[in-house]
């Protein structure tokens, strides 16, 4: 299938799945599109529907707000940002194009997905342009929950909701018209941090509800999960009738039993709750309401009043709260080691014809395999967009940092040890090119860990991953055959009717069940993906070579170069990359050093 390039992103979008739709009635199948759960805010109850959705759909969660950087053009965290008329391969690069093209396609398929993402705020038309006829569900919390949970954790401050605040601040003040009409939701510089905290969440709850203006969707409050789980379920069924039929949590409250994680439980929030407590002092409770009326009153002002209306009740509930005196999370700035730092060195052991790494890969080695990279002349980042890992913050579950100024990259202090993610299948496959072996086929991983139990790292029960070696095992083990991360593997679905090449992911994470069934459901993303919850697992067949660290970079850049030809399936544009990547190939087809200016500009 062909497509015109200067159609801009959304065009070629539509244009891919007109021609996806059409195949896929030919091949006698049906694509869908995914289930696109909005938050109002961060810390609405997302885990639930997460976790209920987990048996029959595909999960992706905050992709297009954390996967791509803020000097990305679509960024929601680019001040800059000014809509989707950006969609000239100038000012997105050519990775960029095709990682926003491929996010959206993948997302349609037979077996429905999930995205979820939250506080997008401006950048949200733009994630709607890309998931054209997706349903939607809204998920709420009223302000006072969520500047309980905030306050619990310190997430103002160590999330820096400051910044995002001053961001909110600059658009409304000095960006386009459409912008600039929502300034007397921030209407000054310096407010309280629970005010500040109010204010965004108002301003990201109006301006979903005007984008949805009109448009069929499901809403679900957390209020209404903890208090009326049944309610809860069934408007999430109505959102997506394939849990029908389903054993699901519904005679219960919609979380998951209380766990006691041992190191940072910043992201665990998934604790049993029965009735709706409020951690606050009074004086914040009153300081929260008032910024809410006003909020409210600012808001009648700028939007239709049907606008208004919805985005009130989406920002209701406070009366349900009862106020209990403020209690903090533990937060580790540092992770909680069980005994020693590990000492069993990586080597490859025997299963069968295989032999299988005796542990995942680690924040060091990827940190050391990305500055011989970048000193190759392969940046990570091109125009905002991550090739090999994704750059997150310490705060936000990043462990691997590159330095502004140098470029290098270093691994958050105590995490050396702890196994490595963030990184994109495109990251994985040359690492493991670079370490003469490849990625595990999911068949492979499937007789492997056939029978095999859970490390015990799994369901939330660490908060976090813990060390590549497990307490008191030696080098004859595999350590974390399940548990603490699922892994990339080197195959993936069968692609023909015109989307991206997907690859399967294996096994049990720190933040997913720890069942069999878990490990073995059938899991993929686009090659450009990746998450938190997602590692490295390497293994050998004896056809592996090194691959030197330059003619990785240099096949990479190739294929970089080569997507600025729009005319061709993603999938035949993604196998060229995997071919590229894999080790045991005589010939890439991507061994040609890209001519000067023939590429795009280095932006690392």
């Amino acid at each position: 299938m062909g497509t015109d390039a200067s159609s801009g992103v959304p065009g070629e979008v539509q244009a891919r799945l007109t021609a996806l739709a059409a195949a896929s009635r030919r091949a006698g199948t049906a694509v869908q599109p995914p289930l696109l759960i909005l938050g109002t805010c961060e810390r609405v109850g997302s885990n639930w529907v997460s976790d209920t959705l987990r048996p029959v759909t595909g999960q992706h969660i905050e992709p297009f707000r954390q996967q791509i950087g803020a000097d990305h053009p679509w960024s929601a965290a680019n001040p800059l940002f000014s809509g989707t008329n950006l969609t000239a391969t100038s000012t997105l690069g050519l990775l960029g194009r095709h990682w926003l093209v491929s996010f959206a396609v993948a997302k349609y398929r037979p077996d429905r997905q999930v995205v979820k993402e939250t506080s997008l705020f401006f950048a949200l038309p733009a994630l709607l342009a890309l998931l054209p006829a997706a349903p939607v569900l809204v998920l709420s919390r009223s302000p006072l929950g969520v500047a309980s949970s905030f306050t619990r954790g310190e997430l103002f401050r160590r999330w820096c909701y400051r910044s995002r605040y001053q961001q909110m601040v600059t658009m409304t003040r000095h960006g386009d018209s459409g912008a600039s009409r929502f300034a007397a939701l921030v209407p000054d510089d310096s407010p309280p941090d629970l005010a500040a905290l109010v204010r965004l969440q108002a301003l990201n709850t109006v301006l979903i509800a005007g984008a949805l203006a009109g448009r069929d969707l499901a809403h679900i409050s957390y209020e209404t999960m903890v208090t009326r789980p049944g309610d809860a379920l069934a408007t999430l069924t109505t959102a997506l009738p394939e849990l029908a039929g389903h054993a699901l949590a519904g005679d219960r409250a919609p979380v998951p039993p209380a766990q006691s994680p041992a190191g940072d439980d910043t992201f665990v929030t998934a604790n049993h709750k029965i009735s709706l407590i409020a951690g606050l002092e009074a004086a914040d409770a009153e300081l929260i309401s008032a910024a809410t009326a006003a909020s409210l009153a600012a808001v009648h002002d700028v939007v239709p009043a049907p606008v208004a209306a919805r985005a009130a009740s989406w920002l209701a509930g406070g009366h349900l709260y009862r106020l209990e005196p403020p209690r903090q999370r533990t937060a580790a700035s540092r992770p909680a080691r069980s005994g020693t730092p590990p000492t069993v060195a990586p080597r490859y052991l025997r299963r069968g014809f295989l032999e299988v790494r005796n542990m995942l890969v680690s924040n060091a080695e990827y940190a050391r395999f990305l500055n011989a990279i970048s000193r190759a002349g392969l940046p990570n980042s091109h125009h905002g967009t991550y090739l090999l890992a994704c750059e997150m913050p310490h705060e936000r579950g990043g462990r691997l940092h590159r330095h502004r100024r140098t470029g290098a990259w270093a691994v958050s202090p105590g995490y050396e040890d702890y196994p490595v993610y963030w990184v994109t299948w495109v990251g994985a496959a040359a690492f493991a090119a670079r370490n003469g072996a490849r990625l595990p086929a999911r068949a492979e991983l499937t007789r492997l860990t056939s029978g095999a139990t859970t490390t015990g790292n799994a369901d939330y029960r660490s908060g976090d991953v813990t060390p590549v070696t497990e307490p008191g095992a030696d080098w004859t083990k595999i350590h974390h055959l399940l548990g603490n991360l699922q892994t990339w593997c080197c195959d993936g679905p069968d692609e023909r009717t015109g989307g991206p090449a997907a690859r399967w992911l294996h096994g049990i994470a720190w933040n997913t069940p720890a069942t069999q069934q878990a490990a073995q459901q059938p899991r993929c993303r686009h090659v450009l993906g990746c998450s938190r919850g997602v590692g490295i697992r390497l293994v050998r067949d004896g056809s592996q070579p090194v691959v030197s660290t330059s003619e990785l970079a240099c096949r990479l850049k190739t294929w970089i170069a080569r997507l600025a030809d729009r005319s061709r399936p993603l999938a035949e544009i993604d196998e060229e990359l995997i071919r590229a990547l894999d080790a045991s190939q005589a010939d890439s087809g991507l061994r040609s050093h890209v001519a000067a200016g023939s590429g795009e500009p280095r932006h690392g």
